[in-house]
């Protein structure tokens, strides 16, 4: 029994271990921008998972950039402060689209209860033949209504799902306490004034005139509030479509 309990201690340990390992690169691709880390813990996954094959549709900057500019409805040279500041956050935005996308992947890869339901609709359609030779199922473009309406509620299991809200929330608070809320209140920085036409034809008025696309303190901490809404509301959504392509993928998986 003891040889057991130790031999137990030391899988624990183990396991322990991996999460570490696991948490360390995952902080240092999202926060230090390191690719080899992404390729080092894709690599484990793909070990222990069979995770491959992953594809980010990288979205969620055109979401946000149309949010800002209506966030700001009212601010002179709006257009030039969602651009600057999309470009500001360009990579970093894209580096937690593509983690989230890996984590809902994964989830979906081992949701096997998910993937028995799809399972015994999709071959209302398909034969095994069918399966081994097509490279996706049903990832997109559904026209099955069945289908469809399964896709719709395990997505909304997933929505109310508490450790997967809890974890979309801490690694939004964290993303943001570290990277995202330092960049947006230098903004102004970042931001040049534009020369616009002036349409006052007025014989004392410039043809041109400068607007100011600074943002007070004010503005900048609501700028900021309405980025870490958008991005955990996007991550829901980017964690929900990549947890149905892991279910595709694994009913794929079972017949190659």
């Amino acid at each position: 029994m003891e040889a057991m309990t130790n031999t137990n201690r030391a899988e624990n340990d183990l396991n322990f271990c991996f999460k570490d390992i696991k948490r360390f690169l995952i902080e240092k691709f999202l926060y230090d921008n390191d690719t080899e880390s992404i390729n080092i813990l894709l690599n484990i996954y793909n070990f222990e998972e069979s995770v491959e094959n992953i594809h980010p549709t990288y979205l969620s900057l055109k979401h946000l950039k149309k949010d800002i500019i209506k966030f700001l409805k009212d601010k002179e040279g709006k257009e030039l402060i969602a651009y600057n500041l999309s470009n500001l956050i360009h990579d970093d935005v894209n580096r937690f689209e593509l983690l989230l996308y890996l984590e809902g992947y994964r989830a979906g890869l081992n949701a096997n209860k998910s993937v028995n339901k799809l399972e015994i609709l999709t071959f209302k359609y398909y034969d095994i033949e069918d399966l081994y030779i097509r490279k996706k199922l049903f990832n997109n473009d559904i026209n099955k209504v069945d289908i469809l309406r399964l896709k719709e509620n395990l997505l909304k299991d997933v929505r109310r799902d508490k450790k997967v809200k809890k974890y979309i929330h801490d690694i939004v608070f964290r993303f943001n306490l570290r990277l995202i809320r330092r960049k947006i209140l230098n903004l102004n920085s970042h931001t040049d004034k534009q020369l616009m036409l002036n349409l006052d034809d007025s014989a004392h008025n410039e043809k041109f005139v400068e607007t100011d696309s600074h943002l007070n303190k004010e503005e900048l901490y609501g700028l900021n509030k309405k980025i870490v809404r958008f991005l955990y509301l996007d991550g829901m959504r980017i964690f929900g479509n990549a947890y149905w392509d892991g279910i595709n993928d694994k009913l794929m998986k079972r017949y190659k």
